[in-house]
Parts: structure tokens; C-alpha cells; sequence
């Protein structure tokens, strides 16, 4: 059952999921920027950063924020670690910082749609199910696209962390198929959980080569 009152929650944690992500963004370091460049290979030469869109600046900054390291530990627990008790956030704000922590990415498909309100969606590798919360994008997602996201929970209701990767269906085997490949060769060096933030950026890359452009309500200054 979804009512008014989580419409209502999603716009305040949209709001200050704004905010937060400006104070975030402005700590990053270059040298982490560039980094996150490189993996989804925005990076040109002489260090300049190269975009095929101005909405490619949001997985730019939702690479270097969570997925990321800095002197071996993810840049969001660096941000925890170094701000989180500073007078400068609120308590929702370091609450959210919480839920920023925990959040997850993975491959989902778009299993039902509710309009204005969001997305039901089936976890491809977990079959976890979970409805997501996005207004604009219920109006715009069909039924049976994959969608590569992160996935941040809060106060009871889930939302992408700012962007996403969408896929026709007929991409699944592919997609889901490479990941599980890969965690084969990896599983002796790190979780799962680990290895799917190491190498989200595959999702963007084949998002380059047969994506669907499509449009979320994300943080990144939009």
C-alpha cells in the first residue's frame, strides 16, 4: 500500500539528498575525481574530462562518492569518518549519510509500475523484490527494462542514489551473465557486495553501447 504521507517523505529526503550531495561533492578530491573518470572512461587526454552528455557528470559523481577509494577505503566512509559530527549537517543529513552508507547497487527488472509513485522491481541476481520510489520515472519506465542502480533505503522507502543504467530486457543473459562470471574469479578476494561496487562502472559502459536514455529524479544538481 502506498500512501500520500510517503510521497510527502520522498520529497523531503529528495530535498535533502540535494543539499547533502553539494556539501559531499565540494570535499571530493581531484585525485578521486580523475579516478572515477578513468573507470568509466570519461578521462581524455592531458587529465580532461570528456562527457557525452551533461547528464554524465551525475555517474561521475555517483562513482567518485560511492564507489571509489581513497587510501584504501571507500570515499563515503571517508566523508562519515571526517564530517559526520561536524555542526554543519543536520541530524536528517547525517541520517541519511547512514542510509548512503548502506546502500546497495545491482541489476533489477522492472517488474510493475505505479504512476506517480514509482517502480516495482526484482533483484536479477538476489530475486529480492523491492518498490522503488520515483515519481518521474514511473511515468517514463516500462515493464521488463533492466535497470543497473543504487538502491539507498530510508524511513521506510527505497530511491536511486541519483542515476541509473536501463536496458531492453533481450540484454538480461548478458549483463546478469558477465557479473556472475566474474564473482567466480573474484569470490576468494572479496563479497559480492564489494565486487559489484568495484565494477559498477560496466553497467555505465554498456549503458554507452545499447542503453536507453532515460531520466530519474537525482541529487546532482538537477
Amino acid at each position: 500500500m502506498f500512501f500520500k504521507s510517503d510521497i510527502a517523505r520522498y520529497k523531503k529526503w529528495r530535498k535533502i539528498g540535494i543539499q547533502l550531495n553539494d556539501k559531499i561533492i565540494d570535499k571530493i578530491p581531484k585525485e578521486l575525481i580523475l579516478q572515477a573518470a578513468r573507470d568509466l572512461r570519461m578521462l581524455g587526454k592531458g587529465n580532461v574530462l570528456v562527457f557525452d552528455s551533461e547528464d554524465e557528470t551525475s555517474y561521475l559523481m555517483d562513482r567518485a562518492i560511492y564507489d571509489a577509494k581513497i587510501d584504501g577505503k571507500w570515499f563515503i566512509d571517508v566523508y562519515i569518518e571526517q564530517y559526520s559530527k561536524d555542526d554543519c549537517l543536520t541530524n536528517n543529513e547525517k541520517r541519511l549519510l547512514e542510509a548512503m552508507r548502506k546502500s546497495f547497487y545491482s541489476l533489477f527488472i522492472i517488474d510493475e509500475i505505479k504512476h506517480g509513485k514509482g517502480v516495482h522491481l526484482i533483484d536479477v541476481f538476489s530475486e529480492g523484490e523491492l518498490f522503488l520510489t520515483d515519481i518521474g520515472f514511473s511515468f517514463t519506465a516500462k515493464r521488463g527494462l533492466l535497470i543497473a542502480t543504487r538502491v539507498i533505503s530510508i524511513d521506510d522507502l527505497n530511491f536511486t542514489g541519483g542515476c541509473a543504467c536501463v536496458f531492453e530486457k533481450k540484454h538480461l543473459e548478458e549483463l546478469k551473465g558477465n557479473f556472475i562470471r566474474l564473482f567466480e574469479k573474484k569470490k576468494g578476494m572479496m563479497s559480492w557486495a564489494e565486487m559489484m561496487r568495484k565494477y559498477s562502472y560496466y553497467f555505465f559502459r554498456k549503458m554507452r553501447q545499447f542503453g536507453i536514455p532515460i531520466s530519474l529524479e537525482h541529487p546532482y544538481g538537477k
